[in-house]
């Protein structure tokens, strides 16, 4: 039986390696692609800050990769044993299903602590970096996010554009401020500008020399009639906020980029100001508190739940794979798709009750694996029979 679950065993963590690492290099270039190769190619990132902000990644798609690549690879494994009838022989010599399945859940639970330490730790504190890689790259150098003779999207409400970068000083300058339809109402043209970063407010200060502004009518800017005369100025100043573009530096953190122990220390502060408050009878202040604290818990539970769907996946995985009986490699690909995009459907569903406290989400989370984890555990006896 030990030759038997050794050649299960490996067979499995082999296919799942593989499958992890697939699912690794297409996740992170789909980060890269959307988030970081468009700052390379218009040269506002350098190779090595482009390099290293892609290893920031590389923990935070793991926590994604994992569970996918293991329930592909297990599909892949036991679709190939099906398929060669050796599931068939291990059943006509008195191996069960359960017997098959224990190297595998083995796996998967070594899969369940790997995740949880990733979730918990490494990819909210990869997340955090990346977040302050990128920031502190336009803050210390705004002129590496300005690349001449391309429109420039980034900050939310204006639209920028720069003719040749010389030095320090950007030469024929247009900016074009959006309303909330993104129709333009007022464009300022100039000869020369310059960008300064102001810590203080933390924001880029746009300095104009020598050009022109042009306003159009907040109610109907497509109205090319109501376009007021031209205004010449020497100088002109324009403040562009940082915050949305790379994250606010204010006191508040996102709790996704926290590690559990910054979560549960955040937890308990919070549990201390709740009794507080219900000493000093403040009901209003006391219930923003505890929705608080039950973000924090539902983060806290969010990602061991994560972690859990290794197992949940696995469960359910074990099976299907048996029974589809097929070694192509798309086919099982495609099942692992559709179950990871089910599991991730209704975690989706769950997180829209964040904002719900009163209906306990921190708990509900757990649902989705529940689900899976039954339906998985009901399917393994069904096909032992």
């Amino acid at each position: 039986m030990k030759i038997i679950h050794r050649y299960i065993f490996r067979s499995v963590l082999f296919s799942s390696l593989a499958a992890v690492g697939l699912f690794v290099f297409l996740l992170l270039a789909g980060n890269i692609l959307k988030d970081i190769i468009g700052l390379l190619m218009t040269g506002r990132l350098n190779l090595q800050m482009f390099l290293q902000l892609m290893l920031l990644l590389i923990p935070y798609v793991i926590s994604y990769a994992l569970p996918l690549g293991i329930l592909t690879g297990l599909l892949m494994a036991l679709g190939r044993l099906s398929a060669h009838q050796e599931v068939v022989a291990l059943k006509s010599v008195g191996v069960s299903i359960f017997h098959i399945a224990t190297p595998v859940i083995t796996i998967a639970l070594l899969g369940v602590g790997l995740s949880a330490l990733i979730n918990c730790y490494y990819a909210p504190e990869a997340k955090m970096r990346y977040r302050n890689v990128l920031a502190n790259t336009v803050r210390q150098s705004p002129l590496s996010f300005v690349a001449p003779k391309t429109f420039i999207h980034e900050f939310t409400g204006y639209v920028l554009y720069v003719g040749e970068k010389s030095g320090n000083t950007l030469k024929d300058f247009w900016i074009w401020e959006l309303d909330n339809n993104y129709n333009a109402i007022k464009l300022l043209r100039a000869k020369e500008g310059k960008f300064n970063y102001d810590a203080k407010g933390d924001a880029l200060v746009l300095t104009l020399v020598e050009g022109f502004s042009e306003m159009r009518s907040a109610r109907n800017p497509n109205d090319l009639q109501s376009i007021r005369p031209t205004v010449s100025f020497r100088e002109a100043r324009l403040r562009l906020p940082l915050d949305r573009l790379l994250g606010s530096k204010s006191k508040y953190v996102s709790l996704s980029i926290l590690n559990i122990n910054q979560l549960l220390d955040r937890k308990e502060m919070l549990a201390q100001k709740i009794s507080q408050l219900e000493k000093d009878a403040d009901l209003g202040e006391r219930k923003i508190k505890i929705a608080e604290k039950i973000k924090v818990q539902m983060q806290i539970q969010k990602n061991l739940a994560m972690a859990f769907s290794v197992l949940s996946l696995t469960l359910i995985g074990i099976p299907l794979g048996i029974k589809v009986s097929r070694k192509e490699t798309y086919a099982n690909l495609g099942l692992a798709l559709t179950l990871a995009m089910g599991y991730y459907f209704l975690i989706i569903i769950v997180g829209w009750l964040e904002k719900a406290p009163q209906l306990r989400p921190d708990i509900i989370i757990w649902i989705p694996n529940l689900v899976f984890q039954s339906i998985g555990i009901w399917l393994i006896f069904r096909a032992n029979k």
